[in-house]
């Protein structure tokens, strides 16, 4: 397995308490997994090993003595529907084969499915907004006030570099906007007068 791919010492401790082939069948779908979402922290969560993008929960995996199970939440399940006919289903989860690894293709969808559940959840009630590209990097992040952008935006580019930032007053850009070349240095300042 690729270094990139590998997971951290905590996951892997949790993956290898199982028996090789489970435990290598569940490490190459984690690792199918990690290599679609390359902004993802691979991290532990509700007991399971578990990627994150910007504090945005996409999946968790864990196995069982009969199966290996990819928890990415009843949104994407009834998103993808007959796609997952040859698998069992339950309440959110999705099992397959406890000795073989999950197809890429099915991984794949499962991320897709789960990050436009996760851009079709924003804006949140407190008026946050971000929307994420389809391999897991923040496209853009601010706030909304009123159905207008307001406060603090940034926008990125694919590889998880800034491309903009700058500010809005009910909709109008104000203040110092920033244009960074595709390293993040300031390209191009502009001035939108008062904020």
């Amino acid at each position: 397995m690729p270094a990139n791919l590998t997971p951290p010492e905590d996951l892997l401790a949790v993956f290898g308490g199982f028996p090789e082939k489970q435990a290598h069948a569940l490490l190459e779908t984690w690792a199918l997994a990690v290599d679609s979402l390359p902004g993802a922290e691979q991290c532990i969560a509700w007991n399971m090993p578990s990627l994150r993008i910007d504090g945005e929960l996409v999946l968790s995996m864990l196995g069982f003595q009969g199966h290996n199970s990819v928890f990415p939440g009843p949104g994407v399940i009834e998103a993808l529907g007959e796609k997952l006919a040859d698998f069992t289903i339950t309440k959110g989860t999705i099992h397959f084969d406890r000795d073989k690894p999950m197809k890429a293709s099915v991984v794949k969808a499962i991320i897709a499915a789960r990050i436009d559940e996760i851009n079709g959840s924003f804006p949140r009630p407190n008026g946050q907004l971000k929307e994420f590209y389809s391999n897991g990097w923040l496209k853009a992040t601010g706030k909304m006030k009123s159905g207008q952008m307001h406060g603090a935006w940034e926008w990125f580019r694919r590889d998880g570099t800034i491309k903009r930032s700058g500010r809005f007053k009910d909709g109008q850009q104000v203040g110092t906007w920033i244009t960074y070349d595709a390293t993040g240095e300031t390209y191009k300042v502009t001035e939108f007068g008062r904020s």
